[in-house]
């Protein structure tokens, strides 16, 4: 790919959580800093809640403050805020989509709020980075395949969704062509990352991040690549660094 610039950053505080814009993000060796740096786990099956199971956590936005509190959002403004303070509970093993992953428990006012939420117990965690993601510790779309997915769904009557990238749930959205092949390292911003494979993606994609509710098949409308539904790229930190928006991002090695 030729020379690209940022132009959208975002990610989780807490896993399932709505993913949220950013205007910069600190990438560390391990991935962008404060990315899912919290998970809700199941007490009662040691489990990651996953998110495909509970979309109605996509509505929520989760923000931290520079004094530790974490403050949680819904759709009708209400809001939970305050510290999450680390309990003599011993670490708990927990498993997400069958990888083992070490959850610290924590108490705060969130706890209540969230089971209530979705109706069944659950315990705020904090995880060791990068433990409770999907893919790469760094994600990328571009808005070329944005597009080209958007006239794919337009072609069979559908009406693509607005800010369809915030359903993939990108660190990074590129204004570009395509996507980076595998294996290209990318200078973006102060960072350098390399391009490792495509995402297989789940149905949380056809969940309308406002609402928490399923309403456009976007899933079925992926490319299939090696058998699976895939979209994007994940990639890894080389070089740590500061991303901004409108930075811009231009391959380290021409020949990818």
């Amino acid at each position: 790919m030729t020379s690209a610039r940022v132009r959208r950053l975002g990610f989780a505080a807490v896993k399932g959580t709505r993913h949220l814009a950013r205007d910069a993000v600190t990438l560390a060796a391990d991935g962008p800093v404060g990315d899912r740096a919290f998970c809700l786990v199941d007490p009662q099956s040691a489990r990651v809640l996953r998110t495909v199971e509970h979309p109605t956590l996509t509505c929520v936005e989760a923000t931290t403050g520079d004094g530790g509190e974490l403050r949680l959002r819904w759709p009708d403004g209400r809001e939970v805020v305050g510290p999450l303070k680390a309990t003599d509970e011993a670490p708990l093993t927990v498993d997400y989509w069958g990888r083992p992953a070490t959850a610290r428990l924590l108490d705060g006012p969130h706890t209540a709020a969230l089971a209530a939420y979705l109706g069944r117990p659950v315990r705020v965690a904090a995880t060791q980075p990068g433990e409770v993601v999907w893919a790469g510790a760094v994600s990328v779309v571009t808005t070329g395949e944005l597009d080209r997915l958007s006239e794919r769904m337009t072609s069979v009557g559908l009406t693509a969704p607005i800010a369809l990238d915030e359903r993939f749930r990108a660190t990074i959205t590129l204004d570009a062509e395509q996507d980076p092949e595998p294996g290209t390292r990318l200078r973006v911003g102060t960072a350098t990352i390399e391009v490792a494979r495509r995402i297989d993606r789940c149905a949380v994609v056809d969940v309308d991040p406002a609402t928490g509710r399923r309403d456009v098949p976007v899933l079925a409308h992926l490319d299939r690549h090696e058998g699976l539904l895939t979209f994007g790229v994940d990639a890894r930190v080389v070089q740590p660094g500061r991303v901004e928006m409108g930075d811009p991002a231009t391959p380290e090695n021409p020949s990818h």
